[in-house]
């Protein structure tokens, strides 16, 4: 069994030999059980978040003028890499928990709590969501699509958005304290 040091320390590793790094071949796409390791959870989920944050980054400060394709289906398309491992890792843990996955969970939840903050607290991405969400009437969306603004809009205003940033600061701290 890894120690929370080891699997740590296993962070900067290359992933290209990691199973979690790359979407499964098998049917379904499930995940290869056979080949993850708990050491490869936390350096997938730290690419993940970094990833995910350079996919966010052009989207909220794109120059063009916010458009369901350039906003929501961006957004949509972003952090893969975060939410295979993820899922996997809530799933494992989940079903087949042991103290590793439980030192990793302990290890990562404030850390995804932050991550999930950085975008949901971003100004500039509420702004593109929010100027789309205003104008959604107008925008000539088949059902699906504004159901999938409308639940972006209400997912950013459910996490703080519309919040001061005195407001947001301190949001930040309880979802903080409350990561386990």
């Amino acid at each position: 069994m890894f120690g929370l040091a080891q699997i740590t320390a296993v962070s900067a590793a290359d992933l290209n030999s990691n199973p979690l790094a790359i979407e499964s071949a098998l049917p379904y796409h499930y995940p290869p059980f056979d080949k993850i390791k708990d050491e490869d959870f936390v350096p997938t989920i730290e690419a993940g978040m970094r990833e995910e944050l350079k996919e966010i980054d052009p989207i909220a400060n794109s120059p063009d003028k916010p458009t369901f394709d350039n906003t929501i289906v961006a957004l949509e398309r972003s952090g893969r890499l975060l939410d295979r491992a993820q899922r996997i890792f809530s799933n494992l843990n989940a079903c087949d928990t042991n103290p590793t996955r439980q030192k990793i969970d302990k290890e990562m939840a404030p850390k995804l709590s932050a991550h999930r903050d950085q975008i949901f607290l971003n100004p500039k991405l509420f702004a593109r969501v929010q100027e789309l969400y205003d104008k959604r009437d107008k925008l000539g969306l088949d059902p699906e699509s504004a159901y999938l603004l409308e639940r972006y809009y209400k997912d950013f205003v459910r996490a703080g958005a519309k919040l001061s940033d005195a407001d947001k600061e301190k949001l930040k701290k309880i979802n903080a304290a409350l990561a386990p």
